[in-house]
């Protein structure tokens, strides 16, 4: 059963071995430290400069179309990557590109589906359908994510 407290707003942890609470989190200096339960030793938090728009991609996984410009970037600009990986680039970029496809692909199927009535019978409706994601993937890939991100 945990011990652990609320002291004028901050949680306290309580360690068996000292017999005493210890604050999760503490400033000093303009950093902020937080608790580690199992050495008790306090860690600084790093900020990554984040945006929150950025924050909520980073909690997505790479996509499709994410994955298929980070190999189209492997192949093509092998020597950017360490620069994308020191920027976080090379985790946001991906995500931004799946992000955009999303919407790209989506406005692109009304398009397609407003120039191109959906049959009636089962057999055109597969080939229609098959018609319809080929030229949208082709184009999605051709303009969004066969492109070079900095």
């Amino acid at each position: 059963m945990s011990k652990d407290i609320i002291k004028d707003g901050i949680r306290q942890i309580w360690c068996e071995e000292d017999n005493k609470y210890y604050p999760e989190i503490i400033e000093e200096n303009g950093r902020t430290y937080r608790l580690d339960k199992k050495t008790w030793l306090y860690l600084q938090e790093l900020s990554l400069g984040l945006t929150p728009e950025e924050e909520e991609l980073m909690k997505k996984p790479i996509g499709h179309y994410g994955a298929a410009w980070q190999k189209f970037m492997e192949e093509n600009y092998p020597y950017e990557i360490t620069g994308l990986k020191g920027r976080m680039k090379w985790e946001l970029i991906p995500r931004q590109i799946d992000k955009e496809a999303e919407e790209m692909a989506w406005n692109m199927e009304q398009e397609y589906a407003r120039n191109n009535p959906r049959p009636t019978t089962f057999l055109e409706i597969a080939q229609w359908e098959k018609m319809k994601q080929l030229e949208v993937d082709h184009r999605v890939m051709t303009d969004l994510v066969l492109q070079h991100r900095e």
